[in-house]
């Protein structure tokens, strides 16, 4: 039997997808290990391995926030394969130099190096909706989040086992080999269109499409997208110091702290598919506010934990209350999105999203140097805020 070929539209999502799911693996393969690491590098007190473990986290998305929508609309008029190649060879170099990092110093360096020339997150949902049927778009955008997830979350696990095995600083060249196959993958599958060139707009129409950016529907999403990411990053530079903090012994603490990061994971990646099942049947605003209400729940007793299981099992529960917002919130922006500003209008929402994800790193160190558990407060309160504000600004 024959198969039919696949419609380009087809080759671009499983390119996309894949292309996503190699960097969210790669990346997890170390960064969450990266305090560890920062202790290799000459940094003792835990204080300061929590400042310059934020800051290292922070500065490549912070760079892409600003970086990725100046990208997305170079895209709408050059074409996005183009983007997606230069994200994915920036990753590659820049991961595989990291390895080779003798101080903290250039550890920010080559991230920063990272986030101007990478940003792949900033551009995927543009390039993986750009042929796509518009029925389709939700199923796609959807399928891109749950495979980045399921990367992430098995990262951790096979990178905590690099790092107690071959170390952690080999574990980047082998990060640089993962996002190789980032580049292949576009590469070979991706085209921009059946062969069209990007159509030239008028002023004036370009002026009328850009409409959509004051749209309340539009800055709501915005708005959303950076205080959860904001909340969520807030974990990455803290999570094997708190464990430790807990008793973890420090042999153990690579494994544990993969495993952990893991299991949450699959929580956001399980969490992402319900969404999508009730996004039907429930509004948005019950579903958020519900999530954020039940987090606030989880957050509180977080405060006060004094054992690594205890801490382990409240994460895995937040992390299950996290998960699928990124795509609900993209999904319901995807509706008002005119096709020929799509690079622009995703590199925004997501440079916004990043842009949260950078100062959540940085919040978290400067907190940690205070009390770690200050964290987790600082979250709640965020929660409650943001609480208020779906109240009061989504309507469905």
């Amino acid at each position: 039997m024959i198969l039919a070929p696949l419609d380009q539209w087809r080759k671009n999502q499983i390119a996309v997808t894949v292309s996503g799911a190699f960097l969210f693996f790669g990346y997890t393969l170390v960064m969450p290990f990266l305090p560890i690491f920062v202790r290799e590098l000459g940094v003792k007190s835990t204080a300061s391995v929590a400042f310059w473990s934020g800051l290292i986290l922070s500065v490549s998305p912070l760079i892409s926030s600003i970086a990725g929508p100046l990208w997305g609309r170079l895209g709408d008029r050059i074409g996005m394969k183009l983007m997606a190649e230069r994200a994915t060879a920036a990753n590659c170099l820049c991961w595989f130099l990291m390895g080779f990092s003798q101080n903290v110093y250039q550890m920010v360096a080559l991230r920063a190096l990272l986030g101007l020339l990478g940003g792949f997150n900033t551009v995927s949902v543009a390039l993986i909706t750009q042929l796509s049927p518009k029925n389709k778009t939700a199923e796609v955008i959807g399928t891109l989040q749950s495979m980045q997830i399921l990367a992430a979350a098995i990262g951790p696990f096979f990178g905590g086992l690099l790092a107690d095995s071959i170390g952690i600083r080999r574990t980047f060249f082998i990060t640089g080999a993962v996002m190789g196959c980032a580049l292949l993958s576009i590469t070979l599958l991706y085209k921009n269109t059946d062969g069209s060139e990007v159509p030239a707009e008028k002023p004036e129409e370009e002026k009328a499409g850009r409409e959509f950016l004051k749209r309340p529907e539009y800055i709501t999403t915005m708005l959303i997208l950076f205080f959860v990411n904001m909340a969520d990053r807030t974990f990455g530079p803290i999570i094997p110091l708190f464990l430790e903090q807990l008793g973890t012994p420090t042999g153990r603490l690579a494994a544990v702290s993969g495993t952990l990061i893991s299991i949450a994971a699959f929580g956001e990646a399980c969490s992402a598919w319900l969404s999508g099942k009730l996004a039907s049947r429930v509004t948005l605003r019950k579903l958020i506010q519900g999530r954020l209400f039940l987090s606030i729940l989880v957050l509180l007793p977080m405060i006060v934990v004094h054992t690594s299981p205890q801490f382990s099992i409240l994460r895995v529960l937040l992390a299950l209350l996290a998960g699928g917002t990124l795509t609900l919130a993209l999904t319901a922006a995807s509706h008002i999105i005119p096709g020929e500003h799509r690079g622009s209008g995703y590199g925004i929402l997501s440079g916004t999203s990043m842009m949260g994800g950078a100062l959540g790193p940085l919040i978290a160190g400067t907190l940690a140097g205070f009390s770690i558990r200050s964290i987790f407060a600082f979250n709640a309160v965020v929660y409650v805020l943001m609480m208020a504000f779906v109240h009061r600004h989504v309507r469905h």
